[in-house]
């Protein structure tokens, strides 16, 4: 049992875009797209010098003639015409030098803009080979990272039938599609068939003491690829550990088995929890080269959105939500240090992280936009690799350092502020696009009993084994909160009151399911849950006030069930 996608399906890569074509071949496209206009860009070049030529003191013409150089000098390259980039960023650097000086240029200054534009004209000539643009492209785009594509299947060997088959239910809760052996015998002739996404193998075997191990180890060194391993074992010595991992272990528990570690370890080695795509805003007036770097991002698995115009920004900022602005120096309208002083006035956005990509290579003039507000500055042209690396680590630190501030320490749910935030914005973006969600109040059933009796340490185990089962079964377009203490928070977009209470019990039935380690042996924990919707209650509070009261009926009525406004009205959920 996995996600509900039946109900609404997620979309992947950037925003705005078809989910036909992967971004590698709509990076082809927008290549063939930029061969196309090249000629077209030369010519409004052409045309501008003739402009100047004829009112060499129009300082305005010789600005505009600069933003088109500027912006072919860092978009070219990026295609494959690096030496039509090179010739632009030439002539830039002269019409440059005709801006900054204050006094007329005489007439070897203009012959020298003159040859410059001629040398990009030959250059836009003698570089337009399409074919070696084409190969130029095709070995800058770095390929998409690997996604594994096999279920993720877990193999469970242990001569303790009863032990077998309560792992096996407990694993199942959290979507793993699970197989049992109770002897070594089948074990490597099911992996043959099948490639398992990790083996969870007991120690001892009526074989030996260490016959798991042994098993192991054939195992592994007959397999196309490495196995990840867990070992269990009642054993806790070293050389049972050292047999474990000689064989090639990746982690060793003893019983009794805490689910909860359990469930970690396999995480861990399956690559279970996949991170959410980073968002990244791009803001940038040239709108090929903007959508050249989105679908280079895109391709590596990240959340774009593309704005050619700086007057938007602020709208984008509050409905994207961006990890990293990646913006232009220079823009019509609104230059780059002017935006990042604009966004760092804005409370909300003060510790975004903003990064300069642009063709500015003067030291000074770098220095000073950074002073102004912004993280780093990229140098167009720049490798497609080197923007991947640059943009992760810098939107990793970011989200690093906002989970500290959002998230509970004990689970990595949302924090009861940050929770009753994004209520705050599913109620907005709801009421803008006449859309429906519903909010749930989760309670786990008898908790203060649980500290008291198993200890806190225990009690903590549980509020974690919950929330790992709500981030495991619910998709990532929800939202998932610790309210407080034993409370969970849950907000189900684009979902309606009988989806939610079939999404829900099945959550609840599966945690019923878990039993719980403790000094005193296993125990089974249960919860309550109460669920309303939007429009039903239009605003925040409202909802908040609704699900709690239905969860306090479900905690009357018996717990361990959920309730939503139609059951109390005694008709079907």
């Amino acid at each position: 049992m996995g996600k509900y996608g039946k109900i609404r399906t997620e979309a992947g890569g950037g925003e705005g875009t078809g989910a036909a074509d992967s971004p590698r071949e709509r990076l082809r496209e927008l290549r063939d797209k930029y061969i196309r206009s090249l000629p077209d860009a030369i010519a409004r070049i052409e045309a501008r010098w003739s402009r100047i030529l004829e009112d060499k003191s129009n300082r305005d013409e010789a600005r505009s003639l600069h933003g088109m150089l500027h912006t072919l000098a860092g978009s070219a390259p990026s295609f494959g015409f690096s030496e039509v980039g090179e010739a632009a960023r030439n002539a830039e650097t002269l019409v440059r030098n005709l801006l900054d000086s204050a006094e007329p240029q005489d007439s070897d200054a203009w012959e020298r803009i003159e040859a410059g534009l001629d040398a990009l004209l030959a250059a836009s000539i003698t570089s337009r080979c399409e074919e070696l643009a084409r190969r130029r492209f095709e070995e800058s785009v770095p390929d998409a990272p690997l996604v594994r594509g096999e279920p993720k299947t877990v193999f469970i060997v242990d001569d303790d039938a009863c032990l077998l088959q309560n792992l096996a239910v407990q694993i199942a809760c959290f979507g793993y599609e699970v197989r049992t052996f109770t002897g070594l015998e089948d074990l490597e002739a099911n992996v043959e068939k099948s490639l398992p996404s990790a083996i969870i193998m007991d120690l001892m075997f009526p074989e030996g003491k260490v016959a798991g191990a042994d098993a192991i180890a054939a195992l592994q060194r007959n397999a196309v690829r490495r196995i990840p391993v867990i070992f269990i074992s009642q054993r806790d010595d070293f050389t049972a550990r050292r047999m474990s991992v000689r064989a090639g272990g990746d982690a060793y528990l003893t019983k009794p088995i805490h689910i909860c570690s359990l469930l970690e370890k396999l995480d861990q080695l399956t690559g279970d929890r996949e991170a959410d795509p980073y968002r990244i805003l791009i803001m940038d007036d040239d709108p090929e080269l903007s959508r050249f770097y989105a679908l280079t991002l895109e391709q590596y698995g990240m959340r774009t959105r593309v704005v050619n115009d700086p007057l938007q920004i602020i709208e984008h900022l509050v409905e994207f939500h961006p990890e990293l602005i990646l913006m232009d120096m220079y823009m019509e309208g609104c230059h780059g240090d002017e935006l990042a002083k604009i966004i760092r006035q804005m409370e909300a956005y003060v510790s975004i992280p903003i990064v300069y990509l642009s063709a500015e290579t003067r030291r000074d003039r770098q220095l000073r936009a950074l002073r102004i507000g912004a993280d780093d500055f990229l140098t167009k042209p720049i490798k497609p690799e080197h923007l991947i690396s640059s943009v992760t680590i810098r939107a990793e630190r970011m989200r690093i350092i906002r989970s500290f501030m959002e998230r509970d320490s004990l689970t990595g749910l949302l924090n009861h502020t940050k929770t009753k935030e994004q209520l705050d914005l599913a109620v907005l973006r709801a009421r803008r696009r006449g859309g429906s969600f519903c909010f749930a109040m989760i309670d786990i059933d008898g908790f203060k009993s649980i500290n008291d009796t198993h200890g806190h340490l225990t009690g903590d185990r549980v509020i974690v084994i919950l929330s790992r089962l709500l981030q495991q079964r619910l998709r990532k377009t929800d939202v998932m909160g610790r309210y407080g203490g034993e409370e969970f928070a849950v907000i189900l977009m684009d979902t309606n009151e009988e989806q939610a209470y079939r999404v829900m019990d099945e959550i609840r039935k599966s945690f019923e399911q878990i039993r719980h380690e403790s000094d005193s042996g296993p125990f089974p924990v249960t919860f309550s849950c109460g669920i309303t919707s939007y429009p039903a209650f239009q605003d925040s509070l409202s909802l908040n006030k609704e699900a709690d009261r239905l969860l306090y009926e479900a905690k009357r009525r018996g717990r361990n069930r959920v309730v939503t406004g139609k059951t109390l009205e005694g008709g079907e959920a």
